[in-house]
C-alpha cells in the first residue's frame, strides 16, 4: 500500500553539480513537497472555435520545500547548502565543530551554493523498489523554528537541475539515544545577556536563488542564479514585559541576537546574529489576554565577522 511513512529521503554532496550520487545519509522526515512542474507555451490562437487551442510543453523545473526535525548528525548537511562557506575544528576523534555563514562568492560558474543529490522514496503502485533522484539540489533558503512543545523544526526550500527514477536503496537512520533539537534546551541571548520571555523563534535564511533555463538543447534548467541579496531574519513572540525591546525598535538600536540549543554527549547547535535590528515590534491589545507582540529583526553584514549570521554545530558526522 502507497502510505508515506513507508518512505525515505536520502541525502549526499556532489563533486560535480548535477551529477547524481548514491546517498550516504538518510533524515527522518515530516514532509516532503520535491514535485516536478512543466512550464507551457501557446502557439495557436485564431482556430475557428470557441475552445482553446492545443499548446507545447516547455521548461521542467523540480523544486519544493522539505521539513524536518533539525538532528544533530544531519542538520549540518542544510546548514552547508544554504550558507556555504565554512571551517572545522577537530575536537576529538569524534567530534567536529562546523562554523558556517554566508558565501563571498559563488560555489560554481552555473551554481552558487554547495550541491546535493536528493533520493526520495515514494512507496506506491508499480513503484515498489523505484526511487526519484534529485541532482544539483541547492538550497535556497532554510526556516529554522521552536517553540515550547516543539523540536527545532527546519524547512528547507530546493530547487533541482534533474530528476530521474533509480532502485531504492536501503536507509539507516541516525541511532537512538541521539535525539533531535528542541525547545528544551533552548538558550536565547540578546545583547550579551539571557532572556527568557521569548515565546516563540523563527530564523529564515535566504539566498533568494532562481533556476535558469537556456537555450541549450535541453528541458532542464542549464543554471541557477541570484536574484537578490542573501538575508538573514528572526522573528518571533514575545511577552510585552518590558519596554526594553520597544526602546531599542523606536531607536533603532542595534543587537547581537543568540540562539543557542543542545543535546546529550556534547552535541550543539547555535546561530549568532552579531548585528540584529527591530523592524517591527507591533505593541497592540488583541483582547483581554496576555499582551505579546509578533516581532521581526534584520540580520546586517558584520565586517568583524564576515557575515551577517554565523551557524555553529557541534557533531559527529561530516559535511
Amino acid at each position: 500500500m502507497p502510505y508515506g511513512m513507508r518512505g525515505h529521503i536520502g541525502i549526499a554532496r556532489e563533486t560535480a553539480w548535477g551529477t547524481g550520487v548514491a546517498a550516504v545519509d538518510y533524515l527522518e522526515a515530516l514532509s516532503e513537497s520535491l514535485i516536478t512542474t512543466i512550464d507551457r507555451f501557446d502557439v495557436r490562437n485564431i482556430v475557428g472555435r470557441f475552445t482553446e487551442g492545443d499548446d507545447m510543453d516547455g521548461v521542467r523545473r523540480h523544486a519544493g520545500d522539505l521539513v524536518f526535525p533539525a538532528h544533530p548528525t544531519i542538520a549540518g548537511h542544510f546548514l552547508r547548502g544554504v550558507l556555504g562557506q565554512q571551517s572545522l575544528t577537530i575536537l576529538n576523534s569524534s567530534y567536529f565543530r562546523y562554523n558556517w555563514g554566508f558565501l563571498t562568492a559563488d560555489t560554481g560558474s552555473l551554481h552558487p551554493l554547495p550541491s546535493f543529490t536528493l533520493e526520495v522514496f515514494r512507496p506506491g503502485a508499480n513503484v515498489v523498489n523505484s526511487a526519484f533522484r534529485y541532482a544539483g539540489v541547492q538550497v535556497g533558503s532554510v526556516e529554522m523554528s521552536v517553540a515550547p512543545n516543539q523540536d527545532v523544526r527546519m524547512t528547507a526550500r530546493l530547487i533541482a537541475r534533474s530528476r530521474s527514477i533509480i532502485t531504492a536503496t536501503t536507509p539507516t537512520f541516525p541511532a537512538s539515544p541521539v535525539n533531535f533539537f528542541a525547545f528544551d534546551t533552548a538558550s536565547l541571548s540578546i545583547a550579551g545577556a539571557a532572556v527568557d520571555r521569548i515565546e516563540s523563534f523563527r530564523l529564515n535564511l535566504d539566498n533568494q536563488i532562481e533556476g535558469v533555463p537556456t537555450l541549450n538543447n535541453d528541458t532542464e534548467i542549464s543554471r541557477v542564479r541570484r536574484t537578490g541579496p542573501a538575508i538573514a531574519r528572526v522573528s518571533g513572540t514575545v511577552g510585552f514585559d518590558s519596554f526594553a525591546d520597544f526602546d531599542d525598535f523606536r531607536q533603532q538600536t542595534e543587537r547581537q541576537v543568540i540562539a543557542t540549543f543542545t543535546r546529550a554527549n556534547s552535541f550543539l547547535l547555535s546561530v549568532d546574529l552579531p548585528r540584529a535590528v527591530f523592524d517591527a515590534f507591533p505593541i497592540q491589545l488583541a483582547g483581554r489576554g496576555r499582551v505579546t507582540v509578533d516581532f521581526s529583526m534584520i540580520g546586517r553584514y558584520h565586517v568583524g565577522s564576515l557575515h551577517s549570521v554565523l551557524a555553529t554545530m557541534t557533531t559527529t558526522n561530516t559535511f
